[in-house]
């Protein structure tokens, strides 16, 4: 009997240490797992996301016999347990658990067989030796989990009279993963009792129960642990605040480049007030040369509420010319990114600038036409940051 237990624990070490993610592919619903390729050194510490995650019941049953005056080999008889506990980080839980059935013992004589039913209390504090020796994992498959606590013990329907003894529990558990929410497991538990607990005295020091049970472990809540390593946490504060720093000299880039496009707008409408008007032909409106633009961020689609101006003045003018089509054409600065990813950028600025007109300004989306040129031509060449930009052209219905 000594020598199966040990084989099934040597096993369940061996399954559980080297047991690796066999459900992160096949579940849909679990996070993804991101692997970088440097972790800063740092103790991780884990927690419960929510005080609803990680709660666990248990039910099973066994057999049980009593280590005591017994005359002859010990006897098993049935054995129901359920239990009721909380992992409150990978290593370590609690638990209530009541355990109960029938015992056995020959006395006075071997022939002589007395019955009677016990029941056991305990309240357990749990070790996952699995993942405090191989690690934590999520998708881990067999786990190894000693346990030790007190317990109240109370036999009763004994001919030699009904008994209370407190107790101290030990045991281990064996959790096997059926999937997220249910495991099987095996358990070895031993409570060693006061003497007398069976309704005899004979000056021995201490009785001891032994239980062999198994059943199904239900999961309730999540069953993921969160972690916080201080040092990685800093390293990322130190990354946001780089990031930072960069968005801010790129938005103070862009504040220059608006000023000197301001100031050329400025410069052009001087000039075109002190041309001398030249009575002409009146060309078609749709033959009009459409000047606004709208500027996006580096590497961004979003369009800010200072371009929104150029998107209104757009709308207006096609309220106005209700015979006219406009092209959307989007392009980005061939200095950053590839060309095939510049090209999809270019056409969600695009597509931004379109939905705003059909969406805000109610403009029929028959009448507007979307180009991504990319980065393949530079509307701006004297100015790369200039071409993150989407131009209209008008032109006649058809």
């Amino acid at each position: 009997m000594k020598l199966k237990h040990l084989t099934f624990i040597v096993i369940g070490l061996f399954l559980s240490l080297f047991s690796n993610r066999v459900y992160a592919n096949s579940s849909q619903d679990e996070e993804e797992i991101v692997v970088v390729d440097f972790v800063p050194a740092g103790r991780t510490y884990y927690y419960s996301p929510s005080p609803r995650d990680n709660w666990f019941m248990s039910m099973g049953a066994g057999v049980q016999t009593l280590f005591t005056e017994n005359k002859g080999n010990a006897m098993f008889s049935l054995s129901m347990t359920v239990d009721f506990g909380k992992w409150f980080n990978p290593h370590w839980g609690l638990r209530l658990s009541a355990t109960g059935g029938e015992l056995r013992i020959r006395y006075p004589e071997e022939s002589n067989i007395l019955h009677y039913k016990n029941v056991s209390l305990a309240g357990d504090f749990m070790w996952n030796m699995t993942n405090t020796i191989g690690g934590y994992d999520p998708y881990r498959i067999v786990s190894v989990i000693p346990y030790v606590g007190f317990a109240s013990n109370y036999a009763f329907r004994n001919p030699l009279g009904k008994t209370l003894s407190f107790a101290i529990s030990t045991g281990m558990r064996f959790n096997v993963r059926l999937c997220r929410t249910v495991d099987l497991f095996l358990e070895g538990k031993v409570n060693i009792l006061s003497d007398g607990y069976n309704g005899v005295v004979k000056s021995k020091r201490a009785e001891a129960s032994l239980a062999m049970l198994g059943g199904l472990t239900f999961n309730f809540g999540g069953r993921k642990f969160g972690s916080y390593n201080p040092v990685s946490e800093m390293f990322a504060r130190e990354a946001l605040n780089a990031e930072v720093n960069a968005l801010r000299e790129e938005d103070n880039m862009i504040e220059a480049e608006n000023a000197t496009l301001k100031l050329e707008n400025k410069r052009l409408k001087n000039e075109l007030a002190q041309k001398p008007k030249v009575i002409t032909e009146k060309p078609s409106p749709c033959d009009t040369h459409l000047t606004s633009a709208v500027r996006f961020a580096l590497n961004s689609s979003v369009v800010t509420d200072e371009e929104m101006i150029n998107i209104y003045n757009i709308a207006e003018w096609m309220k106005a010319n209700p015979k006219c089509d406009v092209m959307v054409t989007g392009y980005a600065d061939k200095d950053t990114g590839s060309e095939k990813y510049n090209k999809k950028l270019s056409e969600q600025r695009a597509n931004k600038v379109i939905d705003i007109l059909v969406k805000n300004y109610k403009i029929d989306s028959s009448r507007l036409k979307l180009i991504a040129n990319g980065s393949t031509t530079q509307p701006y060449p004297q100015n790369n940051s200039w071409n993150r930009v989407v131009v209209f052209k008008s032109c006649e219905m058809k």
